[in-house]
């Protein structure tokens, strides 16, 4: 509130160290069980707000170890400064949030800021010395105002009171190293999903509502926690980066015999080294976490697939061949190698693609069991009006039909034909194969055969019958002198009918006769 804000930032700040640790909880917190906790720990950390504060005035003063350097250092929480002058307003202008104030200037405010694990940002300036602190820790002001702690984000600005000029030169710092859940957490777990797990390091603090817990492992959108959570969130809660938990690294430390993951060995001290399937090295160091670099498993050879070396990996499809991790370079034995192209197939290899050959239908496709192929090439049938076993063993043309059936790999795997041969001169019919017989006054036959010319036999004509003359029967036969009858072709034997026989008459004497006496 305003008088608060005023009577806290009175010149001198006479009652910032004598002022009496009053915790003013302006909301039911029996309804929230993360608002429970909160209250729980504010009132722990009011039991030694003494100590603290004048363990806050020694530090406010730059107190130095034996060494001559900070007695807390950086944490890494990360602080950066709003726009405008004075203290940490929100968007609206108004501060009335839980915090406290100090006479310890920029650099006490900034260590005492990152000493606090409830310590969200802080406001300061450097000519008088004069520091608010934004926390539930010893808090005097509007404690039971927590949007700020729960979620530093809500900090946009800085800005003062007309009547408060000597902050017009007072800059607001807020925590910016944070992240939030990207789902929700239950409680008991041992790990959160979060947004941006690359703010964190292994042995950060991390501090959700007022539950304080440290980070032992950092994975790409996970952080492993050392502790079960004794809460349950939903995804949106910020998860806010806090100092380091030193008993808990000292804990850490004492159980760090262990080599990391993915590597063998008695302890880090003793030495670690990478998995089979894995490269890297692992080297011991006296801080947290005892060790520096990494396994990092090795991908999967070439000619091969898999999640990587250590997980396994299997030859390709088309490949025969086995995948075995081992732990010299280059942490692999492969003896994947190409399967050549299968009977009735031509090609380079299998992987490289084969084609059924001349004659047969089909494809061939890889496979990644034995024998890492699949093939349906299969002989083409001898086309119509031809004979043989198939088309690459070769095709003959049937008895009166003439051609040839060559093998091919494109579409329909042959080229050519069998075509009906035609009957021959003096028969009648359309095509051998259909059936061929001798014109009238023709003899003989016609046979399909599969020889050149794809018949036998002819048809040949009948000479004329005796009594007659002419060339043949088909050229026309006439009757000799003294003959009569007549010749006429037919298809039957003997090719003919009709006959010539001899003329018979009286003479004028009266005698017979017969033939040329006629």
């Amino acid at each position: 509130d305003s008088s608060s804000s005023t009577r806290g930032r009175s010149k001198f700040l006479e009652s910032s160290h004598t002022r009496s640790s009053k915790l003013e909880v302006t909301f039911p917190v029996s309804h929230h069980p993360f608002l429970q906790m909160l209250a729980t720990y504010l009132f722990l950390a009011l039991l030694c707000s003494q100590c603290s504060q004048r363990w806050a005035a020694k530090i406010g003063h730059g107190a130095t170890s034996a060494k001559g350097q900070s007695e807390l250092p950086a944490t890494g929480k990360g602080f950066t400064a709003t726009p405008g002058n004075g203290w940490c307003v929100n968007s609206n202008g108004t501060e009335g949030t839980a915090r406290k104030f100090f006479n310890l200037g920029c650099h006490g405010a900034l260590n005492m800021c990152e000493a606090d694990a409830m310590c969200v940002g802080f406001a300061c300036q450097s000519t008088e010395g004069l520091a608010v602190l934004y926390t539930t820790t010893d808090c005097d002001n509007n404690c039971g105002q927590l949007a700020w702690v729960v979620n530093p984000s809500l900090m946009t600005k800085a800005s003062h009171e007309a009547t408060q000029d000597h902050w017009s030169s007072g800059v607001c710092y807020v925590q910016t190293a944070m992240t939030s859940l990207s789902a929700a957490t239950a409680q008991g777990a041992t790990s959160v999903s979060v947004a941006n797990s690359s703010v964190f390091s292994v042995g950060d603090g991390v501090r959700l509502y007022a539950e304080l817990k440290t980070v032992t492992e950092v994975h790409a959108g996970t952080l492993v926690l050392a502790t079960p959570l004794q809460g349950s969130y939903s995804a949106g809660v910020k998860v806010i980066k806090t100092a380091s938990d030193r008993s808990v690294q000292i804990t850490l430390k004492d159980h760090a015999s262990g080599c990391p993951p993915n590597s063998a060995g008695v302890n880090v001290g003793a030495g670690c080294s990478c998995n089979a399937g894995y490269s890297g090295v692992i080297v011991s160091t006296p801080v947290y976490p005892y060790y520096q670099g990494s396994c990092s498993a090795v991908q999967c050879p070439v000619n091969s697939r898999g999640v990587d070396v250590g997980s396994g990996c299997s030859c390709n499809a088309g490949y025969s061949g086995t995948v075995s991790a081992m732990t010299s370079t280059p942490f692999y034995t492969s003896s994947c190698s190409t399967v050549a192209c299968p009977a009735n197939s031509i090609g380079s290899s299998v992987p490289a693609g084969c084609v059924c050959n001349s004659g047969f239908s089909g494809t061939v496709s890889a496979s990644t069991s034995t024998p890492f192929y699949v093939t349906s090439c299969s002989g083409v049938s001898c086309p119509i009006n031809s004979h043989g076993a198939d088309v690459p063993s070769g095709c003959s043309c049937n008895a009166g039909y003439s051609g040839t059936v060559t093998a091919i790999t494109s579409t329909g795997f042959y080229s050519g034909s069998c075509s009906a041969v035609s009957c021959p001169a003096n028969a009648d019919g359309s095509t051998v194969p259909g059936g061929c017989s001798c014109n009238g006054g023709y003899a003989g036959s016609v046979t399909g055969i599969t020889n050149s010319g794809f018949y036998s036999g002819s048809c040949s004509a009948v000479s004329c019958p005796a009594n007659s003359a002419g060339a043949s029967v088909p050229a026309g036969c006439s009757c000799n002198t003294g003959y009569s009858g007549s010749v006429s072709t037919t298809t039957l034997s003997p090719f003919y009918t009709g006959s010539c026989t001899h003329n018979t008459c009286t003479c004028s004497n009266g005698n017979p006769a017969t033939g040329t006496s006629c």
